[in-house]
């Protein structure tokens, strides 16, 4: 029996999780506030605090020894699918040249400092970063050379639903085709063909979300961000878009209540919104050659019953509709490892230029 422990930093929370097997034994989550993590400049000045954090939750549980800890991956930079080892070039990596500042590139040194205290020193590993790249060189170019499109999304959720989705299906990973939506505060999304994601459309692209603008006109954007510079700009179209910005809330059930109320302009932004996901999975099945098993909706907008019914309607031509609701991170980290323990699946050791 094995047991694993897998760690998902976020920018307000921590989530820890302890298996054995398959099988999760408990999960915690640590949130934090604004003063909590304001002492902190950067990501890596976090680190002690959030490992006490997490040492303090396995003494509570009596935890002695584990087997492996996982951490979510981090923006490393472009890499292949599965799991990573994490080593002292991974770690200064996502230190001092990740592609984005973000808590998640702590999971990396977190999972080591734990297999050092409880794992007798033994290897830790990252699985599915949100930087996994695996996309046709076709699906990469736009119509400005040297600009291409990138595959920076929730790959951990997504690989892990595609995993429950081939079972559902009575088929093996490799030998299914999807397109699926993570759709939360942003959103992403994937097409898989044989097990392999050979296209993918990231939160500047098409759908807008919860937080996110989406891909907007471009004619149209240059004089607003000529006018607010860049820095603004960014904040308004991660932070202040979508939702938040056409109904000044972020939460869908809100949206919803709304529209129950007699709302018609919240009813225009849930159409829309459920119109540009239908769009993005349409995209996605242009890039997959042979029939489509199955459209998938995943994240936490996938709670909405409302929401998934106007997907599912405008993507029925494409293929069946599937929802799994809300997000199975902790434990694809967990599962992942678990595969490397039983070699049922390889690592990847990265190095870097310095």
């Amino acid at each position: 029996m094995k047991t694993i422990v897998a760690i998902n930093p976020g920018a307000t929370s921590t989530k820890v999780a302890l298996f054995t097997n398959q099988t999760m034994a408990w999960k915690e989550e640590i949130t934090y506030q604004a003063a909590d993590l304001a002492p902190f400049a950067k990501v890596y000045d976090q680190f002690d605090f959030r490992l006490n954090d997490i040492e303090a939750i396995l003494t509570k549980h009596a935890v002695s020894h584990i087997d492996l800890a996982v951490g979510r991956g981090g923006l490393i930079g472009p890499v292949k699918p599965g799991a990573i080892l994490v080593n002292d070039a991974l770690i200064e990596h996502l230190e001092h040249r990740p592609i984005l500042e973000h808590p998640s590139n702590l999971g990396a040194k977190l999972a080591k400092a734990l297999m050092a205290k409880y794992g007798n020193g033994q290897a830790a590993f990252v699985y599915d970063p949100v930087t996994v790249d695996s996309m046709k060189p076709v699906s990469r170019l736009t119509g400005i050379k040297g600009i291409e499109r990138t595959s920076t999304g929730h790959h951990l959720n997504m690989r892990a639903v595609a995993r429950k989705a081939a079972q559902a299906l009575g088929k093996h990973y490799d030998d299914v085709n999807l397109v699926i939506a993570h759709i939360g505060g942003g959103s992403s999304a994937s097409a898989y063909e044989k097990g392999q994601v050979v296209d993918f459309v990231s939160d500047d692209e098409i759908m807008f979300s919860a937080e996110r603008s989406g891909g907007m006109p471009l004619k149209a954007m240059l004089p607003v961000i000529k006018e607010l510079g860049i820095p603004a700009f960014n904040q308004l179209a991660r932070k202040k878009a979508g939702l938040q910005s056409h109904c000044e809330t972020a939460d869908l059930r809100e949206v919803e209540a709304r529209i129950t109320q007699g709302d018609a302009n919240a009813k225009l932004v849930f159409e829309a919104l459920a119109l540009g996901i239908a769009k993005t999975l349409a995209a996605l099945a242009a890039s997959i050659t042979g029939p489509i098993d199955q459209v998938i909706l995943t994240g936490g907008m996938a709670y909405s019953q409302a929401l998934c019914q106007e997907v599912e309607k405008r993507t029925a031509f494409i293929a069946p509709f599937k929802a799994y609701p809300g997000e199975c991170e902790l434990e694809a980290l967990a599962l992942g490892g678990l595969r490397v323990l039983n070699k049922a699946e390889a690592y990847q050791v990265l190095s870097f230029e310095a």
